[in-house]
Protein backbone atom coordinates (compact mmCIF):
# COMPACT_ATOMS: atom_id res chain seq x y z
CA UNK A 1 0.00 0.00 0.00
CA UNK A 2 1.39 3.39 -0.98
CA UNK A 3 0.08 6.83 0.01
CA UNK A 4 1.28 9.89 -1.89
CA UNK A 5 0.61 13.60 -1.37
CA UNK A 6 0.64 16.00 -4.31
CA UNK A 7 0.60 19.79 -4.42
CA UNK A 8 1.48 22.20 -7.24
CA UNK A 9 3.09 19.44 -9.29
CA UNK A 10 5.29 18.21 -6.42
CA UNK A 11 4.77 14.69 -5.07
CA UNK A 12 5.63 13.43 -1.58
CA UNK A 13 5.82 9.71 -0.82
CA UNK A 14 4.10 9.76 2.57
CA UNK A 15 3.64 6.11 3.51
CA UNK A 16 4.36 2.62 2.22
CA UNK A 17 3.26 -0.50 4.08
CA UNK A 18 4.26 -4.01 2.98
CA UNK A 19 3.21 -7.38 4.42
CA UNK A 20 5.71 -10.17 3.83
CA UNK A 21 5.19 -13.93 4.16
CA UNK A 22 7.16 -17.00 3.15
CA UNK A 23 7.18 -20.73 3.77
CA UNK A 24 3.45 -21.01 4.48
CA UNK A 25 2.69 -23.52 1.70
CA UNK A 26 2.65 -26.48 4.11
CA UNK A 27 -0.18 -24.87 6.09
CA UNK A 28 -2.49 -24.70 3.08
CA UNK A 29 -1.38 -28.03 1.54
CA UNK A 30 0.18 -26.32 -1.47
CA UNK A 31 3.42 -27.33 -3.13
CA UNK A 32 6.25 -24.83 -2.69
CA UNK A 33 7.97 -23.33 -5.71
CA UNK A 34 11.27 -24.73 -6.89
CA UNK A 35 14.11 -23.67 -4.58
CA UNK A 36 11.73 -22.62 -1.79
CA UNK A 37 11.18 -26.04 -0.20
CA UNK A 38 13.37 -25.41 2.85
CA UNK A 39 12.31 -21.86 3.67
CA UNK A 40 11.38 -21.20 7.28
CA UNK A 41 7.83 -20.00 7.94
CA UNK A 42 7.82 -16.24 8.37
CA UNK A 43 5.34 -13.36 8.36
CA UNK A 44 6.01 -9.70 9.03
CA UNK A 45 5.27 -6.14 8.12
CA UNK A 46 7.46 -3.18 7.21
CA UNK A 47 6.73 0.51 6.70
CA UNK A 48 8.39 3.50 5.05
CA UNK A 49 7.23 6.85 6.44
CA UNK A 50 8.28 10.02 4.56
CA UNK A 51 11.11 8.11 2.82
CA UNK A 52 12.47 6.77 6.14
CA UNK A 53 12.54 2.98 6.55
CA UNK A 54 11.07 2.06 9.94
CA UNK A 55 11.92 -0.99 12.01
CA UNK A 56 10.13 -4.04 10.57
CA UNK A 57 7.69 -5.98 12.76
CA UNK A 58 7.81 -9.78 12.77
CA UNK A 59 4.50 -11.55 13.41
CA UNK A 60 6.12 -14.97 13.70
CA UNK A 61 9.28 -16.78 12.64
CA UNK A 62 9.25 -20.55 12.42
CA UNK A 63 6.51 -23.12 12.78
CA UNK A 64 6.81 -23.38 16.58
CA UNK A 65 6.51 -19.59 16.97
CA UNK A 66 3.44 -19.64 14.71
CA UNK A 67 1.75 -22.33 16.83
CA UNK A 68 2.61 -20.47 20.03
CA UNK A 69 1.11 -17.24 18.69
CA UNK A 70 -1.98 -19.00 17.35
CA UNK A 71 -2.85 -20.49 20.73
CA UNK A 72 -2.20 -17.23 22.57
CA UNK A 73 -3.61 -14.91 19.90
CA UNK A 74 -5.83 -12.12 21.20
CA UNK A 75 -6.93 -10.81 17.83
CA UNK A 76 -5.52 -7.36 18.59
CA UNK A 77 -3.38 -5.73 15.88
CA UNK A 78 0.32 -5.08 16.51
CA UNK A 79 1.57 -1.48 16.42
CA UNK A 80 4.07 -0.73 13.66
CA UNK A 81 4.20 3.06 14.00
CA UNK A 82 2.68 5.20 16.71
CA UNK A 83 3.78 8.75 17.29
CA UNK A 84 3.67 12.44 16.59
CA UNK A 85 5.25 14.19 13.62
CA UNK A 86 5.94 17.94 13.62
CA UNK A 87 5.29 19.08 10.06
CA UNK A 88 5.62 22.86 10.42
CA UNK A 89 7.09 25.16 13.07
CA UNK A 90 7.27 28.87 12.25
CA UNK A 91 7.77 31.95 14.44
CA UNK A 92 7.86 35.53 13.22
CA UNK A 93 7.86 39.03 14.77
CA UNK A 94 5.74 41.56 12.87
CA UNK A 95 6.18 45.32 13.43
CA UNK A 96 2.75 46.96 13.34
CA UNK A 97 2.12 50.57 12.15
CA UNK A 98 1.09 51.57 15.67
CA UNK A 99 4.54 50.69 16.97
CA UNK A 100 3.44 47.51 18.70
CA UNK A 101 5.11 44.21 17.95
CA UNK A 102 3.13 41.09 17.17
CA UNK A 103 4.71 37.68 17.61
CA UNK A 104 3.08 35.07 15.35
CA UNK A 105 3.71 31.37 15.95
CA UNK A 106 2.41 28.56 13.77
CA UNK A 107 2.77 24.83 14.39
CA UNK A 108 1.32 21.93 12.45
CA UNK A 109 1.55 18.31 13.43
CA UNK A 110 0.27 14.86 12.66
CA UNK A 111 -0.55 12.07 15.09
CA UNK A 112 -0.23 8.71 13.36
CA UNK A 113 -1.01 5.11 14.32
CA UNK A 114 -0.32 2.25 11.90
CA UNK A 115 -1.04 -1.28 13.05
CA UNK A 116 -1.37 -4.64 11.38
CA UNK A 117 -2.87 -7.96 12.25
CA UNK A 118 -3.01 -11.48 10.94
CA UNK A 119 -5.53 -14.26 11.48
CA UNK A 120 -4.69 -17.81 10.47
CA UNK A 121 -7.13 -20.72 10.42
CA UNK A 122 -5.52 -24.13 10.09
CA UNK A 123 -8.92 -25.80 9.91
CA UNK A 124 -10.12 -23.78 6.90
CA UNK A 125 -6.57 -23.32 5.57
CA UNK A 126 -6.84 -19.59 5.11
CA UNK A 127 -5.24 -16.46 6.46
CA UNK A 128 -6.41 -12.87 6.66
CA UNK A 129 -4.20 -9.83 7.06
CA UNK A 130 -5.24 -6.30 7.91
CA UNK A 131 -3.50 -2.93 8.00
CA UNK A 132 -5.11 -0.13 10.00
CA UNK A 133 -4.10 3.49 9.41
CA UNK A 134 -5.29 6.23 11.74
CA UNK A 135 -4.12 9.82 11.72
CA UNK A 136 -5.16 13.17 13.09
CA UNK A 137 -3.77 16.46 11.75
CA UNK A 138 -3.63 19.48 14.03
CA UNK A 139 -2.58 23.10 13.56
CA UNK A 140 -2.01 25.72 16.27
CA UNK A 141 -1.73 29.40 15.43
CA UNK A 142 -0.93 31.93 18.14
CA UNK A 143 -0.54 35.70 17.80
CA UNK A 144 0.77 37.70 20.77
CA UNK A 145 0.92 41.52 20.78
CA UNK A 146 3.56 43.11 23.05
CA UNK A 147 3.68 46.71 24.19
CA UNK A 148 7.21 47.90 25.01
CA UNK A 149 6.04 50.70 27.34
CA UNK A 150 4.00 48.42 29.57
CA UNK A 151 5.49 45.53 31.51
CA UNK A 152 2.94 42.93 32.50
CA UNK A 153 3.23 39.34 33.67
CA UNK A 154 1.22 38.31 30.59
CA UNK A 155 1.06 39.59 27.01
CA UNK A 156 -1.33 42.48 26.32
CA UNK A 157 -3.34 40.49 23.77
CA UNK A 158 -3.22 36.79 23.02
CA UNK A 159 -5.08 35.19 20.13
CA UNK A 160 -4.89 31.43 19.82
CA UNK A 161 -6.53 29.26 17.19
CA UNK A 162 -6.55 25.48 17.32
CA UNK A 163 -7.58 23.52 14.23
CA UNK A 164 -8.20 19.78 14.20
Amino acid sequence: MNIYGASNGATLHGLQVAIEAQGLESLIAATPDEGEEDLESFAGMSAVLFDVQLRPVTFFKGYSDLMSKMFSMTGEPMNVVKGLILLSDHSEVIQLQSGLKANAEFQGGLAIDISGGMEISLWYRESKTSVNNRYSPEAIKQITIHWDYYTAPRPLLLLQFVTK
